[in-house]
């Protein structure tokens, strides 16, 4: 979930910031939510666990504007062939429609749709996991990485357009705007960019007609490799989420993709996944839909997701969220009442 830049350079590139507001990276895993992280690998971090680290780079330095600072660090190059098609593009608006179309291919990300309105378009971010207050750090973060790649590749500042963000503003509204060219609106009814069609026509200082086909026809390949890893992994949580709680067992499901039980475990190894975490996944995001839009209660939601003891699920939602049910209800509910970012 956490963002379209690869972990094992956005993490890096956290660690590298906050050591320069003074912060060591051992007293952000020093925290007791990120303990069990210290002795991990970057590039097995999952996007719960990126979100999680971010609030909690957030809570250690009290920098309502981290994530936006954190967006402006990325450099296009470390995208590999995906930022190298970006760069040969003939304008923003065509690097626009290769980004809507290749982000998959850098690693887990929000989703974004495109809407048109007047004189434009707006890219609109949706989030299904973490909590809200991860939530919102992930649209600032992405908002940010998009709007200085977009700079960076027209080699310019951009005034034009609109920043619309659905919660309310920080303490610091100041210098959050400050970050940004583009005015900020907050209370909106949807967290989105909103792109005038004279920046779509920007041209891109680097484009190059012909390293463009070049460098797109190796992101469509990287992209059908990706979907054919991928597809098992889709399909079981389409199967999974469908099913609401009573989850299938894994040779049902199998039966169901129309493959053996032993097959489906091996192609879930080859995605770097396995059916527990695929199952944990989907009843986190049942969960936290059951919590932030239902008045149900913490046992009634445990059931509903199959656990046999209430204890089982907080402990569970606990290791998910890094925050209990309860806990969890009582901030979605905050939020809505005063932003319906849910």
């Amino acid at each position: 979930m956490a963002n379209w830049q690869s972990h094992h350079v956005l993490l890096p590139q956290l660690l590298s910031l906050l050591a320069e507001d003074g912060f060591a990276s051992k007293q952000l895993f020093s925290l007791p939510e990120l303990r069990l992280f210290i002795s991990r690998d970057i590039k097995s971090f999952n996007g719960i666990e990126i979100s999680k680290i971010l609030e909690c780079a957030v809570d250690l330095t009290n920098d309502s504007t981290l994530m936006v600072r954190l967006g402006r660090q990325m450099d296009i190059t470390t995208l590999g062939t995906f930022g190298f098609a970006l760069m040969s593009c003939a304008d923003l608006k065509e690097a626009l429609k290769l980004l809507l179309r290749y982000r998959a291919i850098i690693g887990p990300g929000p989703s974004l749709d495109v809407y048109e309105v007047s004189n434009g378009i707006a890219l609109r971010i949706k989030l299904d996991l973490g909590n809200p207050v991860q939530q919102r750090l992930v649209t600032e973060l992405t908002f940010s990485q998009i709007s200085f790649i977009a700079e960076a590749l027209i080699d310019e500042f951009i005034t034009s357009g609109e920043v619309h963000l659905s919660y309310s503003a920080p303490v610091d509204q100041e210098a959050f705007q400050m970050l940004f060219s583009i005015p900020i609106k907050f209370d909106q009814a949807y967290s989105e960019l909103v792109i005038p069609e004279s920046i779509l026509d920007l041209r891109i200082r680097t484009a190059n007609p012909a390293g463009r086909v070049i460098f797109q026809n190796q992101c469509e390949e990287l992209l059908r490799g990706l979907n054919r890893v991928e597809n098992f992994s889709a399909a079981i949580r389409r199967i999974l989420i469908r099913a609401g709680g009573e989850f299938p067992m894994i040779n049902q499901v199998a039966e169901r993709l129309y493959v053996s039980e032993s097959t489906l475990r091996r192609r879930l190894r080859e995605e770097s996944t396995n059916f527990r975490a695929i199952c944990d996944e989907v009843r986190n995001v049942l969960a936290c839909q059951y919590l932030s839009t239902t008045k149900l209660t913490v046992s009634e939601i445990a059931s509903l997701l199959n656990y046999t003891e209430t204890v089982s699920f907080r402990r569970a939602f606990l290791r998910w969220n890094a925050i209990t049910p309860s806990e969890y209800r009582r901030r979605a509910t905050q939020t809505a009442g005063i932003d319906g970012f849910i």
